[in-house]
């Protein structure tokens, strides 16, 4: 009796220490465990800053700039890539630095040009030569004669003040001034004078109707008939823009002079307009003249270049190697059998070798299109 007294007791006891013992054990373990997540929870310390990079020494970046063709620029050849032609400038820079660096450039011919921007990446101890080719606004098409102007270049090295900043005297040429390159080498670019949509070519063509059966003009559009109507139709429609010339008068006067120091690679080319409302005309002139009305047309006109002379042509269907030449320096007396028989002797009596067709079609497939059909200003 007493002995379970006393184990009872015992028991009551132990429990008595063992419960507060236990809470303490589970108040231990929860106060640590809420230390260390509060550590976790505890954003790390920031590291220092680092140093700001040491700035590029002027003297560890040189620019050059120059231009080329002497500083002459011919609008004609600016839309495009000739082959025998320059940029309007040229900017070398060297970063002789251990970092790369991010240029802005900018180019542009005052009054002439809209400023053209480019932003590169010059690795350390690098050398890069930038064509700069601003794009010309349109009077500079309606220019009539060459007359100094100034290009401004200017490049700043991005996150510093260092800069860049010079200006060239260069020449315009008028929009009529044509450089030929050497032997010939930019002659595609003829069919930049080539201009179907000049309200003046528009009214030749207009006129022209009056030359032909029922005032037809509908170029190759002949569905379902044979080739020998197709090309017929072409010959009389080429036959009544003749006529639309030959009532106008047009006739041939010599060649217009340019002037600068490439004189002799340089002409200086009427365009449809002023041929067609002067009544002069060089051979290239009224050979553009009669292509423009053509292409109008939808059809496709070739000019032909011999040592000395021009004359045009159409082809008799699309993409046919069938041409019908014309000479047309026979205006204004001449007919159109002797204007062909004209262009034939020529063929015939000139090497093949030194025979140059302008191709307009092909022309305009690689993106040599007409000039602007602005009027013109001799100012």
């Amino acid at each position: 009796m007493f002995a379970k007294r006393r184990f009872a007791a015992n028991a009551r006891s132990v429990a008595a220490f063992l419960v507060p013992l236990a809470l303490m054990l589970a108040l231990g373990v929860a106060v640590t465990m809420g230390r260390a997540e509060g550590a976790a929870a505890t954003p790390a310390s920031p590291a220092p800053p680092a140093a700001a990079p040491e700035p590029v020494s002027p003297l560890q970046v040189q620019y050059k700039l120059d231009v080329p063709g002497r500083g002459e620029i011919f609008p004609a050849l600016t839309a495009g890539k000739a082959t025998d032609y320059w940029p309007m400038a040229v900017l070398t820079i060297v970063n002789s630095s251990a970092r790369p660096l991010v240029e802005t450039v900018s180019a542009e011919i005052r009054d002439w040009s809209r400023p053209s921007a480019q932003t590169v990446i010059i690795g350390p101890n690098e050398t890069r030569i930038l064509r700069l080719d601003p794009e010309l606004l349109p009077q500079a098409f309606e220019n009539g004669e060459i007359r100094p102007a100034t290009l401004a270049v200017r490049a700043n090295i991005l996150g510093t003040a260092l800069g860049y900043d010079e200006t060239r005297s260069v020449y315009l040429h008028s929009g009529s001034d044509f450089y030929w390159g050497d032997k010939f080498a930019n002659a595609q670019f003829v069919a930049r004078w080539v201009t179907p949509h000049d309200p003046a070519v528009l009214q030749l063509v207009s006129s022209a109707r009056n030359y032909v059966r029922r005032g037809r003009l509908a170029g190759y559009e002949l569905r379902g008939n044979s080739a020998p109507a197709v090309a017929a139709q072409v010959q009389d429609e080429a036959r009544a823009v003749f006529a639309a010339m030959k009532n106008l008068g047009v006739s041939y006067v010599d060649s217009i002079s340019t002037y600068g120091n490439f004189t002799s690679k340089a002409e200086r080319i009427r365009l449809p307009r002023e041929t067609l409302s002067m009544s002069g005309a060089n051979c290239i002139d009224m050979s553009v003249a009669f292509a423009s009305a053509l292409e109008n047309l939808g059809m496709e006109p070739v000019v032909v270049l011999v040592p000395g002379h021009a004359f045009t042509g159409v082809r008799l269907a699309p993409g046919s190697s069938q041409i019908l030449y014309l000479d047309l320096t026979v205006l204004p007396d001449g007919t159109f059998e002797r204007a062909v028989a004209r262009a034939q002797h020529w063929l015939a009596t000139t090497p093949t070798a030194k025979v140059t067709v302008i191709d307009i079609a092909a022309a305009r497939a690689l993106g040599i299109y007409p000039m602007p059909a602005t009027p013109s200003k001799s100012t």
